[in-house]
């Protein structure tokens, strides 16, 4: 998998520009600013999912933490918040400490691909903009289906291009930066979770966000380059740069979209 994030550098870009939520935002004004909308998200995602203090939550990819402490500070439910990046671990455990959700939540590390969970432990398992990342993502989903108990919730918002729009340079492009040789559309992100065994409870196609925040994004990179600039290495910036311009521009063009699925297993 992508050790992308555990890069120092790396890691340091991402907190200076996305703060809190490495995450995509819903944008109801074009003024919002992207705090407002990568809150929102968590807010429109969960909404649907029948969430409690008895409940006990799986996130995978779970970043800086922050929607595990959401979820817990809303509902009181329990949140095991795993990730393959020691450094967002440590990140998110550093942001949780003293907060009201410290005691509901537990860090830990985990390949999404091979959960060290017993079957049916989970009463909902959500992946937000995660399983992008996964060069075998109808493992991931088998291994959702295997950790939640009947009548689970899988949660999955995702970054997802659109290989039928993608010339053959931005295919080669996508595909190098993900480490993968197939690119899936949202159709087959549909059909992977229902040959996971989930039943499809709903589907929101999110393309309009997706150009909005990738624009907001980049603009706050141009913003803050000079600061940047005193901390963090040119090969790091200008890779980052070239790399968030080239997305900006495929979800200008529908070719980037950002998509939310509500599953259940029967």
């Amino acid at each position: 998998m992508d050790k992308h994030y555990d890069n120092a550098a790396v890691d340091r870009l991402y907190n200076r520009i996305w703060g809190e939520d490495i995450h995509y935002g819903v944008y109801l004004h074009e003024d919002d600013s992207i705090e407002l909308a990568t809150g929102r998200t968590k807010e429109v995602m969960a909404d649907p999912v029948p969430l409690g203090s008895e409940s006990l939550v799986l996130e995978v990819g779970c970043g800086y933490g922050s929607t595990a402490r959401y979820l817990a500070e809303r509902f009181g439910c329990r949140v095991v918040a795993s990730n393959i990046s020691e450094t967002q671990l440590e990140h998110a455990r550093e942001r949780t400490r003293g907060s009201a959700a410290e005691a509901l939540i537990t860090f830990e590390e985990a390949d999404y691909h091979e959960l060290p969970y017993d079957d049916n432990s989970f009463d909902c398992w959500w992946c937000q903009e995660a399983l992008v990342h996964s060069p075998d993502k109808p493992r991931v989903l088998a291994e959702a289906f295997r950790v939640l108990k009947p009548g689970g919730y899988a949660v999955v918002s995702d970054q997802i291009f659109r290989p039928d729009r993608l010339d053959p340079e931005e295919t080669r492009a996508v595909m190098a930066r993900y480490h993968t040789d197939r690119l899936s559309g949202p159709r087959d992100y549909a059909e992977m979770i229902r040959n996971a065994g989930f039943t499809l409870v709903e589907y929101r196609d999110w393309q309009e966000h997706a150009a909005t925040h990738r624009r907001k994004i980049l603009d706050r990179m141009k913003d803050l380059m000079p600061e940047l600039r005193e901390e963090i290495d040119p090969d790091t910036l200008e890779r980052n740069y070239r790399s968030w311009s080239d997305w900006a521009d495929l979800a200008r063009d529908g070719k980037l979209g950002f998509d939310y699925y509500l599953a259940r297993k029967p």
